[in-house]
């Protein structure tokens, strides 16, 4: 995936895929249901699917099939910017989007992305619901034109997975690492010592296979479900991002509905986050076991190092942007394994 511009591109493939949806009309208020398409451009297995299928029943449970909801799984279109296209123009009412690619439209959802940001699953899961997140996805939509129903964590950044073992920082030095073409993660991974490689995402399967690149940021469970665990059986555990993806709902679908309809939109959105987060994470660890049990290698190099060369990211981000610093401290402040009653710290 390269990095995104900030205007919508007109395709062809977009006019196909809109005339496709006028086959079974727009979206909204039919015969007294009202009636949402959620697509997202991954596979069935993928954790965009689990977030759309609980959103999907939650909210027709919660409705009495008073809002029904169809899925569109990685069907509609593969890029991210056309399908924002899609929701704005209220094709489809609800979508999932990659902070990555969002960064062209708003670039302070790169805060989210610094590198170990987040210090555990706990530590993300309270720091979602402050103020400084609410805050940039406030500001999102006002960039995106779109309505912003929460934010969950994507599987890359867990893992580094690569075609030799890295144990440690040494190791990374010069390995050949594709990422998304974003320049805070081409910022990161260079600090660390790998060699960035350009590569389209639809060649990284044959990149890994003949050498071209020699590792890639996917975590371990997400290079299981791409198929690039055929061709790479090393990770090293790093947790060195928490990339994120936001859940967008379509203006003049909102607008359709009535406020009680809204609020129970939102909590089933953030439900269905909840439960795709923590689905990700055990299924991330159920991966690492797969992986051991199948002779591959997994390895947990010092952190320290990696954190150590973040310094220099954080350095370049925060003189650019100089508020991250104080969004920073208070998202540390939020971390439960470092916060304690004043009485239980020892003098």
């Amino acid at each position: 995936m390269m990095y995104p511009v900030k205007h919508f591109k007109k395709a062809m493939c977009t006019l196909v895929a809109l005339s496709m949806f006028a086959l079974t009309g727009p979206a909204g208020v039919e015969a007294g249901s009202v009636k949402m398409k959620f697509s997202h451009q991954n596979n069935v297995y993928d954790a965009d699917q689990l977030l759309a299928e609980t959103f999907k029943q939650l909210l027709e449970e919660r409705t009495d099939g008073g809002i029904k909801v169809a899925i569109y799984p990685g069907t509609l279109t593969t890029s991210e910017e056309e399908a924002m296209e899609f929701v704005k123009s209220g094709t489809v009412d609800v979508d999932t989007n990659s902070a990555g690619h969002l960064a062209g439209f708003y670039k302070d959802i790169q805060f989210l992305q610094l590198p170990y940001l987040f210090k555990s699953p706990a530590h993300y899961k309270v720091a979602r619901q402050s103020g400084v997140i609410k805050e940039i996805l406030a500001e999102l939509e006002k960039a995106t034109g779109l309505i912003a129903l929460g934010i969950y964590s994507d599987c890359n950044g867990f893992a580094i997975a690569s075609t030799k073992p890295i144990n440690s920082i040494q190791d990374a030095k010069g390995t050949k690492l594709r990422c998304m073409q974003n320049p805070l993660f081409v910022d990161i991974y260079s600090e660390f010592g790998f060699t960035v490689t350009p590569t389209d995402w639809g060649e990284l399967y044959t990149s890994l296979q003949t050498g071209l690149v020699e590792a890639d940021d996917l975590g371990v469970y997400c290079n299981n479900i791409f198929k690039m665990s055929e061709v790479v059986s090393n990770y090293a555990i790093l947790r060195q991002m928490w990339t994120q993806k936001v859940v967008f709902i379509s203006p003049k679908t909102w607008a359709k509905l009535s406020g009680e309809q809204q609020e129970l939109v939102r909590s089933v959105a953030n439900d269905a986050i909840e439960l795709t987060d923590a689905w990700q994470y055990a299924r991330e660890q159920e991966a690492i076991e797969k992986v051991q049990a199948a002779g591959g290698t997994v390895t947990y190099p010092d952190t320290a190092p990696f954190k150590a060369a973040s310094e220099k990211v954080y350095e370049k981000w925060f003189a650019n942007n100089p508020h991250w610093k104080a969004w920073y401290d208070q998202i540390q402040f939020l971390d439960p394994d470092a916060r304690m009653p004043k009485a239980y710290q020892v003098k």
